[in-house]
């Protein structure tokens, strides 16, 4: 079926042909093509890198058409482009219903949309798209870098919108484009403050990204590969000063099964299904648990993590989000984390109190066979301690003191079900986690309970003491092992690190500077730790960063409500209704004054306001335009009456009638970047004084 449009037939699919002021000219396709490319660069460190292809070949093919050299894309040819760049995401994500490849698809679809973009509107859908494609990068990160950014972009976005409404030239869209930009920000920073902070009213899924830190089970070695990056694992600022280097022990959770290789939790749901009983036994679900005074009170700054465990120092007592406070110790956020995220910790800065019976009948199980030499060394070690725990922990710790052991990133590999015996015995070579491994078998063989705890030990200082700081930068390469021994009715903390590389206790991970293996992953990140200027700047860009995600990002109910009660001294609901209705009001007040201060001035050209000036020079000696009288009219009745100004007055109204509707001395100013407009400015000045 066709349908006739003029003498021409056309089919279903043919679109109609645009007229000259409907389609989009090589300026406006070029600004669209660049802010393409900018939204896109905002998603590419997270995105495949191939979704910059679909980009330059939809601009290529658009271009070569605006040239005249290939037909527009048929709609075979956008259904093919999207269904490959479909499969592609597929191929790289195994399925589509993943929230990456979702925002892919996205991101294609906006990306190939410029194969079919001729017209003004196709143009602003573009931009309209782009702001929506813009948005979804916050999905992938909130911190300074990409809302500075996403400015930027939104920025090109808005000057393409000035482009496609009649602009002339870029510079004039620029402009345009500031000055709309520049009336938003008091209504963005307004709202920011007095719009209510609701509660999201659903949670986005968690993007699937690979992930560097500790895992739910560790073998000898596992810890030792984290060495390697110097990732952000969290931040934390104090309510008072900084505990000190040796008790910064940041514990994430206990490993108690061992199958003779590895170590495992003993999950809630693991120990409920395997001894029965309810489930508050294992955890408590809530803000706090009892477990004595709090010792530490501060904020951790997470960074995302799809896995649910919350750091604390020591034994977690409250925090200002619901989480489940585990027996044994452990704190688990109630959801993984999207984004960063900020909370508030009180906690004892040592082991739990608590140690049921089950629990310290299950803190001595072992293998059934497997390092016979290590389990005699144990008896052994517990008959000279006369049966003391104490001091069976004494004579171990010294025995990894005398003895040639050695702290090291790179150990040797250990293979088979003996692997204790190799390492202490005949390797003597190990990293936190060997020595905590070997330190909770014995003092099982012993009899003693005994666990192993992951976390992390350390943490940089953010500042010095003189200047008040009281914050901590936890990464990676902290992350640490260390163990807990059940005596004297309560757990005790023992760390065999101590015994042969005390300097990591007391300077943190650091000191493993120059050792194979540290910080190997970090590439030239490393080098800053080396230099003291780059080192300096990249605390001050992590200072900047928290303070980001703490005022900004983090800005919620509570911070709102602080924020009223330090500004009016209480907080009201009815005041912040009424604050954002009265900030719209005054919103709407100033742009009707401003459109009507600036109206008269911006509607008028360049070319009518000198004639003006001029007419009211005439106007003086009676010479003024009559009603309705057009200024080239004007000028030449002048003429008439000024024989000896004749020749300027010519002149002038033939300058003033170009100036004023020549369309293609406009086209040209706005190609030329105003230069046609210049010429006349300066023919007119040169004319109007020549004038007697």
């Amino acid at each position: 079926m066709t349908r006739a449009h003029g003498n021409v037939s056309r089919r279903w699919w043919q679109r109609k042909p645009l007229t000259p002021d409907q389609a989009l000219g090589w300026l406006e396709l070029r600004h669209l093509f660049i802010g393409q490319c900018l939204v896109l660069a905002l998603h590419l460190l997270w995105m495949p890198i191939w979704l910059a292809l679909p980009a330059l070949l939809a601009a290529l093919w658009r271009f070569q058409q605006l040239r005249a050299r290939v037909p527009r894309a048929g709609i075979l040819l956008r259904l093919a482009a999207v269904c490959l760049v479909a499969a592609g995401l597929f191929l790289e994500y195994g399925q589509m219903l993943r929230l990456e490849a979702m925002i892919g698809l996205l991101v294609g679809i906006y990306l190939l949309k410029l194969l079919e973009t001729d017209s003004l509107r196709d143009g602003r859908v573009v931009c309209g798209l782009g702001f929506v494609v813009l948005a979804s990068a916050f999905l992938h990160d909130q911190g300074p870098v990409m809302a500075a950014a996403a400015i930027l972009a939104a920025g090109w976005l808005i000057g393409g919108l000035v482009l496609i409404a009649g602009a002339r030239r870029s510079g004039e869209a620029l402009r345009e484009t500031c000055w709309l930009m520049g009336l938003s920000l008091p209504l963005m920073l307004g709202l920011f403050v007095l719009f209510p902070r609701l509660p999201p009213l659903w949670n986005v899924p968690q993007l699937e990204e690979a992930t560097t830190g500790l895992t739910d089970s560790v073998s000898p070695g596992d810890i030792a590969a984290l060495g390697r990056s110097d990732e952000l694992a969290f931040r934390a600022r104090f309510d008072g000063a900084l505990p000190a280097a040796s008790e910064r022990y940041w514990r994430v959770y206990t490993l108690s099964l061992f199958d003779g290789v590895r170590w495992s939790r003993a999950s809630p749901d693991r120990l409920q299904s395997a001894l029965g009983g309810p489930a508050s036994r294992y955890a408590v679900r809530g803000r706090g648990v009892d477990g004595g005074s709090p010792r530490h009170r501060y904020e951790l700054l997470l960074e995302p993590d799809p896995r649910p465990w919350r750091p604390s120092l020591g034994a977690p007592l409250s925090s200002d989000q619901e989480a489940r406070y585990l027996v044994d110790g452990t704190l688990e956020g109630m959801s993984s984390l999207n984004t960063r995220a900020l909370l508030k910790l009180s906690s004892s800065g040592q082991p739990p109190l608590a140690a049921p019976q089950w629990m310290q009948r299950l803190d001595l199980l072992l293998p059934e066979d497997g390092n016979l030499r290590a389990r005699a060394f144990a008896r052994d070690l517990m008959h000279q301690a006369g049966g003391d725990p104490q001091g069976f922990l004494r004579l171990l710790f010294q025995h990894f003191h005398r003895q040639p052991y050695h702290y090291t990133l790179t150990p040797p590999r250990l293979e088979g079900m003996n692997r204790v015996d190799d390492f202490l015995f005949d390797s003597l070579q190990g990293y936190c986690t060997h020595y905590a491994s070997t330190t909770v078998f014995l003092a099982r063989a012993a009899g003693i309970p005994a666990r192993m705890v992951a976390g992390y030990l350390g943490g940089e200082a953010q500042g010095g003491a003189a200047s008040g700081e009281r914050e901590l930068s936890i990464r990676q390469y902290d992350a640490h092992a260390w163990v807990e021994v059940f005596h004297g009715g309560r757990w005790h903390r023992f760390d065999p690190t101590a015994a042969v590389a005390p300097e990591r206790i007391a300077q943190g991970a650091l000191s493993l500077q120059g050792q194979p293996g540290f910080m190997a992953d970090a590439g030239l990140r490393a080098f800053t730790l080396n230099n003291s200027m780059l080192r300096d700047l990249r605390r001050q860009w992590e200072r900047f960063e928290y303070r980001w995600q703490r005022s900004v990002v983090g800005f919620r109910l509570e911070q709102q409500r602080s924020l009223w009660q330090r500004m009016f001294g209480e907080f009201r609901w009815e005041w912040l209704v009424w604050g954002v209705l009265g900030l719209l009001a005054c919103v709407v007040l100033v742009g009707a004054v401003l459109v009507l201060w600036s109206g008269r001035e911006v509607t008028t050209h360049a070319g009518v306001r000198a004639y003006r000036r001029l007419a009211k020079r005439l106007e003086r000696s009676g010479l003024g335009p009559g009603p309705g009288e057009a200024p080239g009219s004007h000028l030449r009745r002048v003429a008439r009456l000024q024989p000896e100004n004749v020749k300027e007055l010519l002149q002038l109204s033939e300058v003033v009638e170009q100036w004023i509707y020549n369309d293609d001395a406009q086209e040209g100013a706005s190609h030329t970047g105003g230069s046609s407009s210049r010429s006349m400015r300066r023919q007119w000045s040169a004319l109007c004084r020549k004038l007697s």
